[in-house]
């Protein structure tokens, strides 16, 4: 018994003859006829593929516009918020130590805890009364100057 090899490479080569004119003649045809395509068709077809390519690139910036505003928009909202509570903890606790403040002036803690509530009784009248003018202008003037804000900063 023989050794059998592992691998066996063949090679095929092929061979062509000369080709004959009617071969030449018709693709030379073809080449021609695909260089002279109607010269408004490749206009058109390209024209529209940038049109498409155009419409999807505004669409995109859009999209990416609005993410960013909203993205702004939550950030103030979440900044605000903890300003707010931050706030509320500043007030209650300033709010107790004017309470004991005039309750060691007055010597009663009711009429000192009493003054603390008078005076936010009459903030609350004064926002009621001058809130819409003073804050809401305010706000709205905020928010469009945010949404129109350019990326460095300015308008």
């Amino acid at each position: 018994m023989q050794p059998q090899p592992n691998h066996i490479n063949i090679t095929v080569e092929e061979k062509r003859g000369p080709e004959t004119s009617f071969e030449q003649e018709s693709r030379t045809e073809q080449e021609s006829a695909s260089a002279e395509q109607e010269p408004g068709s490749n206009f058109f077809s390209d024209t529209i593929d940038l049109i498409k390519q155009y419409i999807s690139d505004r669409i995109t910036l859009i999209k990416l516009q609005s993410i960013e505003k909203i993205s702004t928009l939550a950030a103030s909202i979440a900044s605000g918020i903890t300003l707010a509570v931050l706030g509320l903890f500043f007030l209650i606790f300033l709010s107790i130590t004017l309470g004991f403040l005039f309750a060691s002036w007055l010597d009663s803690n009711t009429a000192g805890f009493g003054i603390v509530a008078g005076i936010y009784l009459l903030l609350i009248i004064l926002i009621v009364v001058f809130g819409k003018k003073i804050f809401g202008n305010l706000i709205t003037k905020k928010i469009i100057q945010n949404s129109f804000k350019k990326k460095d900063g300015k308008q």
